[in-house]
């Protein structure tokens, strides 16, 4: 984790054309946190193995022509397009005064994941949805101040994964852009619904929380659930049972919206 006074979110950029938007999505949360905001380009090593197959095959746009995939000509286009985002956080860093930083990383995207940003406090990854690009390209988000309130979806789990959950929305309910939804598996468990029900008591005045129950975690009829909810964004513990089983690439397949992942 981060050294005691320095808090940092980490936002996953990969081959996507939503990057900008998640970028400006990061320096939005940044904001309303007050922590530092880091953008980590992934030169994912899966895709570039595949580059060594003789039968894989591109279809150019331009030509309309077959060729192989070049590794040389697929790391010269990834260059560029860091370039291209370390622009853009530092376009949306200065308007909304904060630090940053940038970096490159070339590994497994999927199992390397928890290995790319061990010291930051969140990991912002994009939706790897099919229809992830066309909904990040349409408007995009102020840094600051936050145009319109930001309705972000937290599953909360149970045990040790919920007490940095807590925590942090705690923090950003502070914040009069922020609407919750708290999306709840049934416990069974008395004591916690008391405390759920303190806990919404003591920090929801304004009724900016509503809570959604979940009846199924399997990735398919989980990711529509969260669908009905229309979040801007949806948050969850890495922690959570919800990751042990399905892989966190699988997780956001099945979703329209970035998902912020909250370290322990």
């Amino acid at each position: 984790m981060n050294s005691p006074g320095r808090r940092r979110i980490t936002v996953v950029l990969l081959d996507k054309p939503q990057s900008r938007e998640l970028l400006s999505l990061g320096a939005t949360i940044a904001s309303l946190l007050q922590v530092e905001i880091e953008a980590v380009f992934v030169e994912d090593d899966a895709l570039y193995r595949l580059t060594g197959l003789p039968f894989l095959r591109e279809l150019r746009v331009d030509s309309r022509n077959e060729a192989r995939l070049d590794p040389a000509r697929l790391t010269q286009e990834w260059r560029a397009i860091a370039k291209q985002a370390r622009k853009a956080l530092e376009d949306s860093a200065k308007r909304a005064g904060l630090s940053w930083s940038f970096r490159v990383w070339r590994g497994e995207y999927d199992s390397d994941l928890k290995q790319l940003a061990s010291d930051s406090e969140l990991l912002l990854m994009g939706s790897q949805g099919i229809h992830a690009a066309r909904r990040f390209s349409i408007h995009s988000r102020q840094t600051t101040p936050v145009s319109q309130p930001l309705k972000l979806g937290v599953i909360l789990d149970t045990g040790i994964s919920r007490q940095k959950l807590l925590k942090t929305i705690t923090e950003l309910l502070q914040k009069p852009e922020i609407r919750l939804i708290l999306f709840l598996f049934p416990d069974g468990d008395p004591s916690w619904e008391r405390a759920l029900q303190n806990y919404l008591t003591e920090h929801d005045h304004d009724n900016h929380i509503t809570v959604v129950p979940l009846t199924d975690s399997k990735p398919a009829t989980l990711a529509t659930q969260l669908k009905r909810a229309a979040c801007d964004l949806l948050m969850i513990s890495e922690q959570s049972s919800l990751l042990q089983g399905p892989t966190i690439r699988r997780l956001l397949e099945g979703l329209p919206y970035p998902t912020v992942l909250v370290r322990q």
